[in-house]
C-alpha cells in the first residue's frame, strides 16, 4: 500500500448512493468544489445519514482541478450523476475538483465510526486522517480487493 508519509489520507463524507456505487466499482470519478490542499493517496468513504457507516477505502489514481463544465465534458461517464445533478452541485463556481478512483477495497462488513475512533467527529466534507488512524483500519478491518486501478493519463492540470 503506497501511503507514503508526503501524501495524506482523506476521510470523504460522500451520500449514500455515491458511496454505494464508488465501492461497487460502478462511479469511477468524484466530483468536489475544492481542491485539497495536501497530497492525497488514498480516500476512506464515508457512507453519510441514513447509513453512517465506513465502506471501504480507494487509492486515488488522480486529482483534476478545472472549470465545470471542462471536467464535465470530460468526465460525465465515469461520474455517476446526470447533468442537471451537476450543474446543481456546481451552481456559480468557476472551479472544479474530480478525483479519479484507482483500485478499491470494500470492508467485509461496514464500519462505525465509533468503532475506528471514539473522538473522531464526522466531517461534513472531509478530513485528512493520521496515518496512525489508517493502518489500525487496514490492520483491524477485513476488506477485499474490488477493481483494480484504471489507466488514468497524466497531463498538465493533474496532481496527485
Amino acid at each position: 500500500m503506497d501511503s507514503s508519509p508526503d501524501k495524506r489520507i482523506v476521510f470523504l463524507a460522500i451520500r449514500p448512493r455515491f458511496a454505494e456505487s464508488i465501492i461497487k466499482g460502478e462511479k469511477e470519478v468524484e466530483f468536489r468544489k475544492v481542491r485539497f490542499r495536501a497530497k492525497v493517496s488514498h480516500m476512506v468513504v464515508y457512507a453519510s445519514n441514513p447509513v453512517q457507516r465506513v465502506l471501504g477505502y480507494f487509492q486515488v489514481s488522480c486529482i483534476e482541478e478545472n472549470d465545470p463544465e471542462y471536467l464535465w465534458n470530460r468526465y460525465n461517464s465515469r461520474g455517476g450523476l446526470s447533468r442537471t445533478e451537476f450543474l446543481h452541485y456546481y451552481g456559480k463556481a468557476k472551479n472544479g475538483v474530480a478525483i479519479t478512483v484507482g483500485k478499491i477495497w470494500k470492508f467485509r462488513e461496514p464500519v462505525r465510526v465509533p468503532e475506528l475512533d471514539a473522538t473522531f467527529k464526522i466531517p461534513q466534507n472531509f478530513a485528512y486522517l493520521a496515518h496512525g488512524m489508517f493502518e489500525t483500519i487496514l490492520n483491524r478491518y477485513p476488506a477485499d480487493l474490488i477493481m483494480k486501478a484504471q489507466s488514468s493519463p497524466r497531463e498538465p492540470g493533474l496532481y496527485l
